[in-house]
């Protein structure tokens, strides 16, 4: 099982947990340097007082014993929002079940306060408020659609695909996509009614933090969103267009192609943008 696998509420045990994310096998803050992640798990058996209120979670930074500082994986937490470590969240429940609840990120600064330690001292903790990057809502309905449409068999995955990303991921997707920059990344069109939402990274290869992700989307009008959906055009890390030996010099011209088009990409975009460009370019 890969990362993107995982769904929302499902529960695994510590292997499972270990060898999805290529961590450590005990903490309740793990760093992994081979998948870019840290894990945090809410041990509710355990001595930390969590809690979750309006949405947020309040979670306890790493140390058993006196004051916690800012530093090691707190430090991590406390930066992960510049950092470009993705964080997941798990909690547990019952003994060796952990329950994840998607990837997460802060929803305000760190801050201190009093908790008992694990010899029952009081002394200064570090608490993370966190949010899930992608409502879970969203989430819940996505799987239930999924499941509705696996059965079946008059449709292809494509149109399954379609279905799915029309009732509910492509419309919040697309209004992210506007609020960002109404017109066509590639030739400039702005009419919204010609502009599509088109995933970078496309949304059967995309977890669900990645499909509602603007980070991974472009608006594109109808002719480029073809090409690229198809990988005739891409963009290398500069943001250059890179067009497929496919195309010929007459349907570069009917279809608006100018080898010299470049895009404005962030550094979040541009780890999409190099899934697209190294296994759905066509060369």
């Amino acid at each position: 099982m890969n990362i993107e696998d995982l769904q929302i509420n499902s529960v695994i045990d510590n292997n499972q947990l270990c060898e999805i994310f290529k961590c450590a096998p005990q903490g309740g803050m793990r760093r992994s340097h081979r998948t870019n992640t840290l894990v945090l798990i809410s041990d509710r058996t355990k001595l930390y007082q969590d809690i979750k209120k309006n949405g947020i979670y309040y979670y306890t930074g790493m140390g058993q014993v006196g004051d916690q500082e800012l530093k090691s994986q707190n430090k991590t937490l406390a930066e992960s929002k510049t950092n470009g470590v993705a964080v997941h969240f798990f909690e547990v429940l019952k003994p060796r079940q952990y329950a994840y609840r998607g990837e997460v990120e802060l929803a305000g600064k760190p801050y201190i306060d009093r908790q008992e330690d694990v010899n029952g001292n009081m002394r200064n903790v570090w608490i993370f408020p966190l949010k899930n990057v992608v409502d879970n809502g969203w989430v819940d309905e996505i799987n239930e659609l999924e499941k509705e449409l696996v059965n079946q068999k008059t449709i292809s995955n494509t149109e399954k695909e379609q279905v799915i990303k029309s009732r509910i991921g492509q419309s919040t997707f697309k209004e992210k996509l506007l609020q960002r920059e109404c017109k066509c990344a590639i030739c400039g069109v702005t009419d919204k009614n010609f502009l599509i939402a088109s995933h970078i990274k496309p949304w059967s290869k995309s977890n669900h933090a990645e499909r509602l992700d603007v980070n991974n989307g472009l608006l594109l009008c109808p002719n480029h969103d073809a090409l690229f959906d198809k990988g005739y055009i891409s963009f290398d890390h500069e943001g250059q267009i890179v067009i497929s030996s496919h195309i010929d010099e007459t349907t570069k011209t009917f279809m608006n192609i100018n080898p010299s088009s470049k895009i404005e990409m962030s550094e979040e975009m541009k780890k999409y943008m190099k899934y697209h460009f190294e296994y759905i370019r066509v060369i």
